[in-house]
């Protein structure tokens, strides 16, 4: 395995540790490869921003995630990701971000009232299940309207045993030596898996491309986009692989996110009262809107320094496509490159105690202006996030909500740890007590 069995053991101490050691750049090397590991802002901003047309491919590791999500935004490159970005863009306008403002809370409020009926359990309520079901529920919606309402749950089952397979082929390597139609019960559940939900997927699509009419959600627009150029809109097949890619980066992502803030807010009673303070003012205890959720800057830093101290997305990985020069050393095209998110967002010598939860660093007076490049939890550049401002806005009411009906406590005895794998996802889950304010 060579350096990358420690990498793989430990990634966030070891990757952190040796760019600490090493300058900030350096590689491991294991049998399924090498990849360069880049670890200083103007060396990242080259990868991701400058020089991303040299970087465009994804790096190897992403074949796991063609698993879950086909040939999507998160996995393709190239023209056909121009393509696909160019298409799918519209609907995440801010203006479409405020069309479904209100089922973002309703979704939430209903999610509030079914861990209210835990609340007072002394062993505590664990959590990322119910999480992972509301931040399902509300991209299902997003995506499909109420009018597939049910269809979340069989989509949740197969995205689960999927990502599930997702996690075994990074915890044992050796799997991606094994032909995809090898007949392993591994690859015969992950069949039955995919088929199952692509069945779901077509199924659906199918019955909007004869009735496209009278909808009003993603589905709809990227049923509706088309290339500029040649007037060629989605075939079923993109239609299906963009669809999973919002499926699965809509909903695991948001809610592991989720899971890390409630965490770190019942863990810092000041930052509690604080969030108490804002929400249960006069402006914000009427219903949230679109219009009043600027009234709420305290909750949104709360999310965003919960995002510094656990990114969901932990490293970003790519490929050169052509000869590159970093820090002063060649990255000959075909070289993976791999960019630690969580080491900018963890290092001291960017942030004043950097391992603290204080969401006051991003308050306006404080907060960390662009450049240089530490702190960015949807990725940056061209292939950044798509649907950054969709999570942002589902966190902010999310949190909002929650901390308005309910209060959380740490279970004494229960051990988070973080599990670095596709997401940066608590290993043991997340249990807390709940309780009503």
């Amino acid at each position: 395995m060579g350096t990358a069995y420690y990498a793989q053991r430990d990634p966030l101490k070891w990757i952190a540790q040796w760019a600490e050691e090493l300058g900030g750049i350096y590689t491991i090397s294991s049998p399924l490869g090498t990849a360069v590991v880049v670890a200083r802002p103007e060396w990242a901003r080259q990868v991701m921003v400058e020089r991303y047309s040299r970087y465009q491919e994804k790096s190897r590791s992403y074949a796991v995630l063609r698993l879950l999500m086909g040939n999507g935004l998160v996995t393709s490159s190239g023209e056909f990701w121009r393509g696909q970005r160019k298409m799918t863009q519209p609907a995440f306008h801010r203006k479409r971000l405020e069309g479904i403002f209100s089922m973002m809370v309703s979704r939430s409020i209903a999610a509030v009232e079914k861990l209210a009926r835990d609340a007072g359990d002394l062993q505590g309520t664990e959590l990322s299940i119910p999480l992972s079901t509301l931040t399902l529920d509300i991209i299902s919606r997003a995506m499909f309207s109420t009018d597939v309402e049910g269809t979340a749950a069989e989509v949740g089952k197969y995205i689960a045993m999927l990502n599930e397979d997702a996690l075994r082929m990074l915890r044992h390597p050796w799997r991606f030596f094994l032909p995809r139609k090898f007949p392993t019960p591994f690859n015969a559940r992950e069949f039955a898996a995919r088929e199952a939900l692509y069945g779901i997927v077509d199924g659906i699509i199918t019955e909007r491309r004869k009735a496209p009419d009278g909808h009003d959600d993603l589905l709809a627009m990227f049923l509706s986009a088309c290339d500029e150029e040649t007037g060629r809109g989605m075939t079923d097949e993109q239609l299906r692989d963009e669809v999973m890619t919002m499926f699965v980066a809509g909903h695991e992502t948001t809610a592991n996110a989720m899971c890390w803030l409630l965490h770190l807010v019942a863990s810092h009673p000041e930052v509690e009262a604080g969030l108490w303070a804002e929400i249960d003012s006069a402006e914000a205890a009427a219903s949230l809107s679109a219009g009043n959720i600027t009234g709420l800057p305290y909750t949104r830093q709360v999310v965003e320094e919960s995002l510094r101290l656990f990114p969901t997305i932990w490293s970003v990985g790519r490929r050169a496509g052509e000869d590159d020069e970093i820090g002063g050393y060649q990255i000959p095209a075909g070289t993976n490159v791999m960019i630690p998110i969580f080491h900018f967002h963890w290092s001291p010598e960017y942030w004043d105690e950097p391992m603290k939860f204080d969401p006051g660093r991003f308050a306006p007076d404080r907060r960390p202006p662009n450049e240089p490049m530490i702190y960015f939890p949807f990725g940056a550049g061209a292939r950044g996030c798509i649907g950054n401002q969709f999570a942002i806005q589902e966190l902010v009411i999310m949190t909002a909500i929650f901390h308005r009906h309910l209060k959380f406590r740490p279970v004494p005895g229960f051990e988070v740890v973080p599990d670095p794998l596709i997401t940066l996802r608590p290993k043991n889950g997340m249990r807390l007590r709940v309780m009503m304010r």
